[in-house]
């Protein structure tokens, strides 16, 4: 019996907060040029690195990327982190899809700033010795032969993906000011729900300010 080849799955991790342009074009290069047939987009509930008030609901994310990704069966949503006990760490999490999904070998797509940081990653060993890693390029983090040495693994650098100049961040507060930059989005024709979403999100951390 011939035996079947797993599914070449690229995981893209990320708050998504929301998803716009640049994150698009990140799933297409992997598509295009990664060893892969599938990207799936691992949302976390909340960006370990910001403030937990300043993310949109999970539920509303999630229904925003299915939205954007709805015409590319390549790419998928993965919600598994919202069942998943905290801390999210991503070992815990391949481990987990490992299980539900013997059929997929994975690897991970992660920006330059990541790797730069990944040795204070959570188990980050096992990490590198299970998974291989895509390192796009982000400004300001450049990747040295030295620093893939000090890692080991099995580790891809990938400069000519396209670096992400757009940041959420800035997406957010466009919408909050009032400023339409919707074709940067991932869905312009969800630019208002997104507006509408924000300005709950800012009264209520306005608030919580002034009712600690």
């Amino acid at each position: 019996m011939t035996k079947t080849l797993p599914r070449e799955v690229c995981l893209y991790f990320g708050s998504f907060n929301p998803l716009h342009r640049a994150h698009q074009s990140l799933i297409r290069y992997a598509l295009e040029s990664l060893p892969c047939q599938e990207v799936w987009l691992v949302l976390s509930p909340v960006n370990p690195l910001k403030s937990p008030s300043s993310q949109l609901p999970f539920a509303w994310r999630a229904d925003y990327i299915r939205t954007a990704i709805a015409d590319d069966p390549r790419v998928k949503l993965v919600t598994l982190e919202d069942i998943l006990p905290s801390p999210h760490y991503t070992v815990h999490t391949l481990r987990a899809l490992r299980l539900l999904h013997p059929d997929c070998h994975f690897s991970l797509f992660i920006g330059s700033d990541n790797l730069q940081l990944l040795d204070r990653w959570y188990d980050y060993e096992r990490l590198l010795a299970t998974t291989p890693l895509h390192v796009y390029p982000r400004p300001g983090y450049d990747i040295h032969p030295e620093d893939l040495v000090r890692l080991g693994g099995e580790i891809h650098l990938h400069p000519e993906a396209p670096e992400m100049l757009l940041s959420a961040t800035e997406l957010r507060e466009a919408a909050l000011s009032g400023l339409d930059r919707r074709a940067e989005t991932a869905v312009p024709s969800l630019w208002e729900e997104l507006r509408a979403q924000l300005i709950q999100l800012d009264l209520r951390i306005r608030t919580n300010e002034h009712n600690p």
